[in-house]
């Protein structure tokens, strides 16, 4: 109340933001995956490339991702807060079944979906199609999804665990600064707050890039691989 000229640019701010949380992810999905594909190729694509990529499949890879968000495991998580905060724990341990249920069918058609955005992106399939596709080569090629999808857990965690390793202890060496300072200096503590705020947003983007732009590249050539088996296959059988 006491500061009603911010109350415009914060809605402002949050829309734009809420825009980007929902589209942009996509838009570079999309062009991540033929960038990575293009270098498996041999070529030398510019990063810049990758936005006009992306808007090539931007709306299949859209729709695809609206479809499995229901399932996911935030989705599940958000529901279940929400029934426990407005519904009581009595209520959530009620319906609990139903969400392992639910999240089981969702880590299998996730597992089935796995190739879906590849053959969205690289085999410009409409959204339904892919799916079906996907579904199709992860049963034929049951081991090698398999194994691919444990490497990577594994490979995620241990990253994980590392980065922090790594940073939990300047983390409280810098947030114990940071509360000295706030303590003797306001305004002082309060930069040092901003200070660490963003440094630990950009550490934790970088880390959680270079993990996102591995796991793309070996989906991506898992992918290419399968498909190129397959059409080999395909030619030794005729």
């Amino acid at each position: 109340n006491k500061h009603s000229g911010f109350w415009l640019p914060a809605i402002i701010t949050t829309i734009v933001i809420l825009i980007m949380y929902a589209l942009l992810p996509t838009l570079l999905q999309g062009g991540l995956i033929q960038i990575i594909a293009r270098y498996r190729r041999g070529e030398s694509p510019r990063t810049s490339e990758g936005i006009g990529l992306g808007m090539l499949v931007f709306l299949p890879l859209l729709e695809y991702h609206l479809l499995v968000k229901t399932f996911s495991v935030v989705s599940l998580l958000t529901e279940a807060g929400f029934v426990a905060r407005n519904l009581g724990a009595g209520a959530l341990s009620t319906l609990l079944p139903v969400f392992l249920f639910i999240g089981l069918i969702g880590f299998l058609l996730t597992l089935l979906f796995t190739y879906s955005e590849f053959f969205v992106v690289l085999n410009k399939k409409a959204v339904l199609p892919a799916m079906g596709r996907s579904a199709k080569l992860v049963v034929l090629s049951w081991q090698h999804t398999f194994l691919i999808g444990i490497l990577m857990l594994i490979i995620g965690l241990r990253i994980i665990i590392n980065i922090i390793a790594v940073l939990l202890v300047p983390a409280l060496l810098f947030f114990g600064a940071g509360f000295v300072a706030t303590v003797a200096l306001k305004t002082i503590g309060l930069y040092v707050g901003m200070f660490i705020t963003v440094i630990g947003l950009f550490v934790a983007a970088y880390f959680t890039g270079i993990l996102n732009l591995f796991a793309n590249a070996v989906w991506t050539f898992t992918f290419i691989e399968l498909m190129d088996e397959k059409k080999n296959k395909e030619v030794m059988g005729e």
